[in-house]
């Protein structure tokens, strides 16, 4: 049976603090000359520092260099007393050792952040061509099916006790179909085609498409739109529908009677547009925050989970962000950040 990586973990700082405990007793001990002892023997004090930074980077770098500098106390003290000018010369020994371990620590961590995202980047390029091979082997006995379907429709009665069951499977098939073409959105590149777009009149006719799913949860909408935003330079199909997917989020979370506001700001001092979808919903647990932007990750029990993962897509594409926040005094904050610019800007 293999190690767990928790066994691993535990025997690496097991071995860790021995050598840290070896070098210690060899730097109180008197097996060697007090010169050499001062010059070679806390040098290896490096040693459990460059492999706590390894092993547990920067976390590890820390604890090892505190360890370090409470193991030295009594040396500091009595070099101290013996010349004040040696304290000096050990601390800067010291701050050398913490230098030379948070250096390594920050490496290792940057290093980690690299493979996670590397890693992520091949699961989602293989998420996306498997999903795009499913899609595509749907896609077509999906419209066969709607199409066959929708013509028996047109030759039967309304008062026909099988009509209401074909209506059932002809919305059923859109459903599916919907979801194939989300399925299809998500695996395909987004090629953006920046246009001179006016953000505000965007995000009225979004409000437009989006009011009778609105009416059917009883969920007002409000627009609050800051006034002079100029056009900027945006795909206004793609963005328009990555905030379509941020307000049909919203309006299924919201209760009856609730509000979604969407408000649309520009700052110039960034400079940034932030357009941001507001609910009044329970809000998202903390521990599911983290995968909240995860394809096919979805608390709902309709849908394939792909609207937060297209919408991020279409946000990084542009060159922004998409983030998220808890709203006050309940429900979340979902906030598209883009690059701000002008239509006029050539750039």
């Amino acid at each position: 049976m293999p190690p767990t990586p928790q066994f691993k973990q535990r025997l690496k700082l097991a071995i860790l603090l021995l050598l840290f405990a070896i070098v210690t007793l060899l730097h109180y001990s008197r097996f060697f000359d007090p010169r050499l002892q001062e010059i070679f023997v806390r040098d290896l004090f490096l040693a459990p520092m460059l492999l706590g930074a390894f092993w547990f980077r920067l976390s590890g770098a820390l604890a090892v260099g505190l360890l370090t500098t409470i193991a030295l106390i009594p040396s500091l003290h009595s070099n101290f007393r013996t010349d004040p000018y040696l304290l000096m010369v050990d601390a800067l020994e010291i701050a050398l050792y913490l230098t030379v371990g948070l250096a390594l620590g920050l490496l290792r961590d940057r290093e980690r952040r690299q493979l996670r995202q590397i890693r992520q980047a091949e699961s989602l390029a293989a998420m996306g061509r498997a999903v795009s091979a499913l899609a595509h082997d749907i896609k077509t006995p999906l419209m066969a099916i709607g199409g066959f379907a929708a013509q028996v429709r047109r030759h039967l009665p309304d008062q026909d006790p099988d009509a209401h069951k074909l209506d059932i499977v002809i919305s059923q098939t859109r459903r599916l179909e919907l979801m194939v073409r989300e399925m299809l959105d998500f695996s395909r590149p987004v090629r953006l085609n920046p246009a001179p777009t006016d953000p505000t009149a965007m995000v009225e006719e979004s409000l437009l498409l989006t009011e009778p799913l609105a009416a059917k949860g009883q969920v007002r909408l409000r627009a609050q739109c800051a006034e002079g935003l100029p056009r900027l330079l945006l795909d206004r199909d793609h963005l328009q529908r990555a905030l379509l997917n941020l307000l049909a989020n919203a309006v299924q979370a919201s209760s009856t009677g609730s509000e979604v506001v969407v408000s649309l700001s520009c700052h110039e001092s960034k400079p940034e547009l932030r357009l941001e979808v507001s609910d009044q919903g329970h809000g998202i647990q903390a521990d599911l925050r983290p995968q909240v932007f995860s394809p096919f990750f979805t608390t709902k029990r309709e849908g394939t989970g792909l609207g937060l993962a297209i919408a991020r897509k279409i946000v990084e594409a542009h060159g922004g962000r998409l983030e998220m926040r808890d709203n006050q005094p309940r429900g979340m904050v979902f906030s598209l950040v883009v690059p701000l610019i002008p239509a006029q800007d050539p750039a």
